[in-house]
């Protein structure tokens, strides 16, 4: 029959709303149905109204009761009859909705507006002026578009609303779609004081508001006052467009679009091209001063959009200044997962360093898709927390400079980014030249603005073209007009080595402890100290020149980032007596190791020789690193876990012996383990290991 099953768990949403819309197909007989309200749906659709005394139920006088539940007015029971109680629900829905005459009658616009999760209630984050003027465009303009909600909340259809209203009032009636484009621009007003006709005034009012609290003024004005002259001079000067207090095409598409009027001048682009002398002569040549450049990565992995010494050498001399921006990956949430951000603050901060550019100098992170607000709190927000972790750890350093946080990236990843308080991003590069993006649809632009990126466009000819993006510039950012002398010169096998470094030491999660571990002051061919106080020891060492496993130890090969050995071989007798949280850990810890090294040995040693101390040696060795320009090196990592001494025990040794006959069977299991608890709670101590032990073979 059409109909997709309904869960019976009591919980309103998109399921019983789908429900709801297919029965209402099915009574209309409508096939095939769809979850979808769509225009046959909305044309067949009857109107509903009262009925009388003794009327028999109806089906449609049910959907419309369930629809009323699950919006959230009661509609007298759910009875099928059209009684006084369902009137009244929906009269007080119509009011909601902005109905001057509300005469309880539903028609197939009010059903649609019904059976969807839009709020027509003030929302507890929404604002009442906003909420008026939703009730004024669903009143005065609502047979151009579906009903908006009124929760207060200016979003997508808020916004497309109001367009919609502008181009009814400029007399594109007969062709308004909601889009802000050629016909709408050559029909726009200008308005000024004293100006009188009340439907441009009044949606000139709405799109001030809409855009921030300061730009309110008393709704709904029939001439152009003076409180909407200084509210329009305002934004302007926010907005860097010639502070007038005159709303011409600019202003208005400005306020209604993310990208504004793209023909307006800039003097500040971003560019994923190197830079030479000769485009560095056609930015002058246009008028830019600022330019957005890319600390490291490629363009769909052909060429290379990192910026190098040359190219900053060239910009200065022509004084241009630099903002520097990073994007490793795709654009997309599936890079954004746990450990990314800690991995690409060092790779930023490792790059700015090696380029020159001295504190205070803001990197914008870039968040360059359309994050919807889900995943802005389940991805993103926790990927710059990351990376304001390693900024703050590292901030104190006087080996390297102390940069600031930026992001760029549509307005509400910018808005969250900036008033979340474990990130708070210092100043944003909006990406507002991507004006489909849900994300700038119906949101405001952040105070913190910087950059603001609005149109792709060539300049140059011949060598000199260039293709850039036009940016308005707010001068809270200056960019970097300079840079200090690194001496570190380009070397490209301590390149490969750092990088290989990288990943190897991300996969030991205590290497956090060190940050300086991460970046270029980091030398090869020594050991550190990553902890220590008097229950453990960790220390790293590095060689570029190895030798390989003796037979005292359990080795591992892998290739192509998998272990060679199942896990049940690498176990043995040990895999029966592991439970399945110690083997997940065993595995999980096994897999980023095998990740890190790619090809190439993972070594375990054991060492009880002290009578003391206990010391667990995790080693990866990887040779023939290929190095860029020919030739290859190799590296030798090795971690050292030193158990000291029990302070608790009475002995005069410690009491080790446990620990010591646990790892007798399994010398890996412990090894990995051990990675996990030191992590985890390192000033657990014994304690904490003992506890674990007891986990593993439970």
């Amino acid at each position: 029959m059409g109909y997709n099953w309904v869960t019976e768990d009591g919980i309103t949403g998109w399921n019983t709303i789908y429900g709801l819309t297919r029965a209402i197909q099915i009574e209309l007989n409508i096939y095939p149905t769809a979850d979808n309200f769509g225009p046959t749906t909305m044309s067949k659709f009857p109107d509903l109204s009262r009925q009388e005394v003794g009327e028999n139920p109806t089906n449609l006088n049910y959907i419309l009761q369930g629809g009323f539940w699950c919006k959230g007015y009661n509609p007298g029971g759910f009875t099928g009859n059209f009684f006084g109680s369902t009137e009244n629900a929906v009269i007080d829905f119509q009011r909601d909705v902005g109905f001057t005459l509300a005469d309880g009658i539903v028609d197939g616009k009010l059903m649609k507006a019904i059976l969807n999760t839009d709020g027509y209630r003030l929302s507890s984050s929404g604002r009442p002026v906003v909420r008026a003027i939703q009730q004024f465009l669903n009143r005065e303009y609502g047979k151009y578009f579906d009903y908006i909600p009124t929760n207060g909340v200016y979003e997508r259809q808020s916004n497309r609303a109001l367009i919609y209203a502008l181009q009814v009032e400029s007399g594109l009636g007969n062709i308004a779609n909601g889009n802000f484009g050629d016909s709408t621009i050559a029909h726009c007003p200008t308005l000024s004081f004293g100006y009188s006709t009340p439907g441009f005034t009044r949606v000139l009012q709405s799109a001030l508001a809409c855009n921030g609290l300061q730009y309110e003024t008393p709704l709904f004005s029939d001439r152009y006052t003076s409180a909407i002259e200084s509210a329009v001079r305002n934004y302007q000067e926010f907005m860097t467009l010639p502070a007038t207090g005159v709303a011409d095409v600019a202003t208005i598409k400005q306020l209604l679009t993310s990208n504004g009027l793209t023909s307006r001048p800039a003097i500040a682009c971003d560019a994923s091209t190197i830079i030479n002398n000769t485009t560095a002569r056609t930015l002058v040549n246009n008028g830019y001063e600022v330019i957005g450049r890319y600390l490291t990565g490629t363009v769909s992995g052909i060429r290379s959009k990192a910026m190098t010494r040359e190219e900053i050498a060239i910009l200065l001399s022509h004084n241009i200044r630099i903002f520097p921006i990073f994007q490793d990956g795709k654009a997309e949430a599936e890079y954004f997962v746990p450990g990314k951000g800690r991995d690409d603050a060092y790779k930023a901060i490792n790059a700015a360093n090696e380029l020159g550019f001295n504190s205070g100098t803001t990197i914008y992170f870039a968040i360059d898709f359309d994050a919807y607000n889900y995943q802005i709190t389940d991805l993103i927000l926790p990927y710059m927390r990351e990376i304001k972790r390693v900024f703050n750890a590292l901030e104190d350093d006087d080996a390297l400079p102390s940069y600031k946080l930026g992001v760029y990236g549509p307005r509400n990843v910018c808005i969250r980014c900036a008033s979340d308080p474990d990130v708070g991003t210092v100043y944003s590069f909006v990406s507002n030249m991507s004006t489909g993006f849900s994300g700038n649809l119906g949101f405001s632009m952040p105070a913190n603005w910087a950059f603001s990126q609005f149109y792709e466009i060539d300049i140059g000819r011949g060598e000199g073209l260039l293709r850039i993006d036009k940016n308005d510039y707010s001068g809270r950012d200056a960019g970097a007009s300079s840079v200090r002398h690194n001496p570190i010169e380009t070397n490209p096998e301590y390149d490969v080595l750092f990088s290989e470094w990288i990943e190897i030491a991300s996969s030991f999660p205590i290497m956090e402890r060190r940050p300086l571990l991460f970046t270029t002051e980091f030398t090869f061919d020594q050991t550190y100290t990553v902890f220590d106080n008097f229950m453990f020891k960790v220390d790293v060492t590095t060689s570029t020149n190895y030798s390989l496993p003796g037979d005292d130890s359990v080795t591992i090969s892998v290739k192509d980032n998998e272990p060679t050995a199942s896990i049940k071989t690498i176990l043995g007798d040990a895999y029966g007596e592991l439970s399945k949280q110690g083997l997940n850990m065993f595995e999980k810890q096994l897999s980023d190791l095998s990740a890190a090294i790619g090809n190439g040995i993972l070594e375990v040693k054991f060492d009880a020789s002290a009578p003391s101390e206990l010391k667990i040696k995790v080693s990866i060795f990887n040779d023939e690193i290929s190095i860029e320009g020919g030739g290859t090196t190799d590296l030798g990592v090795t971690v050292t876990y030193t158990i000291k001494s029990n302070p608790y025990n009475d002995g005069p040794e410690g009491d080790l012996e446990p620990i010591i006959i646990i790892a007798g069977f399994s010398v890996i299991v412990l090894a990995i383990t051990a990675i996990v608890i030191l992590v985890g709670d390192i000033a657990g101590g014994l304690v904490a290991l003992g506890a674990l032990f007891a986990t593993l073979l439970a």
